[in-house]
């Protein structure tokens, strides 16, 4: 018979009779009667006892557990806090979701009759900020040649595109459009990477306090919705799209690339607040606060804290100033309130 054991198959006889099995472990043996040993046991076939089984178990009961394993510390973010809006703002903002398809007329033209259109949804967002990241704004200004890092970035993504040139135009505007009207000079393409801080992370430590104390905070703030009542602890966490300093003044910005029906200051104003990034940018700017103030020997707020800029890259027009482009400068008092909230920690 057949024999299926992991030490036929091992010594290659599981195919053999049982005569030939046993020749097999003989020749062993026979080569090396120091290693091997072999011997045929006689078995009857015959059963001389019953089984009984030792020891009978009854009305067996799991430990009963005594203490509570409720505990509200948590690794937290921007995102999660948003979720707990009162007016229900989703997890994942329209901008990150399913948004509609924003024709680009004015930035390739058309071609074969067909309307450049640049999708909406995550992967074009995680396209324009991966580049934005990695791509020195300077050579986005000045256009140069980066397809190999925009198709492997769109693919990466999923982001499929009859002319990818439309993301190097969207860039380009994004770079070059003034973020100030008063100083026309103050745009990304003219901020050197050594002046910049891409990606930031950071870590804000959250004592054990409940959502209404932020309420309280930033009840009046036009760009925030409060959020429902939840006990935190832990730690808050996120990067930041751009710390960067520009004439001595440091600036926290975000890139967005939700599609609006226009982008004048009260849509862009609707926009910071249904998805609440009010209240991650008043969270930005605690922690640009605190980052200055263990940088720089001489930190002065009004001196050296620029402001906060979110830029809606489809709305950017170089011709423009502020095209697109939500301001704020958010007060110290503020700041500081969240700051003592956050334990002015951070990491």
């Amino acid at each position: 018979a057949a024999n299926d054991s992991a030490l036929a198959w091992l010594l290659d006889f599981a195919e053999d009779d049982f005569p030939g099995q046993q020749a097999v472990l003989q020749a062993l043996q026979t080569q090396d009667e120091n290693t091997f040993a072999y011997r045929l046991l006689d078995n009857s076939g015959t059963i001389t006892d019953i089984y009984e089984q030792s020891e009978k178990y009854s009305n067996l009961l799991a430990k009963k557990r005594h203490r509570s394993l409720y505990t509200d510390w948590q690794m937290s973010s921007y995102t999660a806090l948003s979720a707990l809006s009162l007016s229900e703002t989703p997890e994942m903002p329209e901008d990150k979701a399913g948004e509609n398809q924003y024709k680009f007329d004015n930035l390739i033209g058309t071609s074969g009759g067909l309307t450049a259109l640049l999708p909406s949804g995550a992967h074009t967002g995680n396209v324009i900020h991966e580049l934005l990241e990695h791509v020195p704004f300077i050579d986005l200004a000045n256009k140069r040649n980066i397809s190999a890092l925009r198709d492997k970035a769109c693919q990466r993504y999923g982001l499929k595109l009859e002319q990818p040139e439309i993301i190097d135009n969207l860039l380009h505007k994004t770079v070059t459009t003034p973020l100030s009207i008063k100083d026309p000079q103050f745009c990304l393409m003219n901020i050197p990477d050594a002046q910049c801080l891409k990606e930031m992370p950071f870590y804000l430590s959250l004592p054990s306090f409940n959502t209404h104390q932020l309420n309280g905070i930033l009840h009046n703030k036009p760009t925030f919705q409060p959020l429902t009542a939840k006990q935190m602890s832990g730690f808050l966490t996120g990067f930041i799209d751009l710390i960067c300093e520009y004439d001595q003044r440091y600036y926290v910005m975000d890139y967005k690339t939700n599609s609006l029906p226009d982008y004048r200051i009260d849509t862009l104003t609707h926009a910071m607040r249904e998805h609440n990034y009010g209240l991650q940018y008043w969270i930005y700017s605690v922690v640009l606060h605190s980052y200055l103030q263990n940088q720089l020997a001489n930190y002065n707020y009004a001196q050296h804290f620029g402001g906060v800029r979110y830029l809606f890259v489809r709305g950017m027009e170089p011709d423009t100033a502020m095209s697109g482009v939500f301001q704020d400068s958010p007060d110290l008092p503020t700041i500081e309130a969240l700051a003592a909230l956050f334990k002015e920690r951070t990491c």
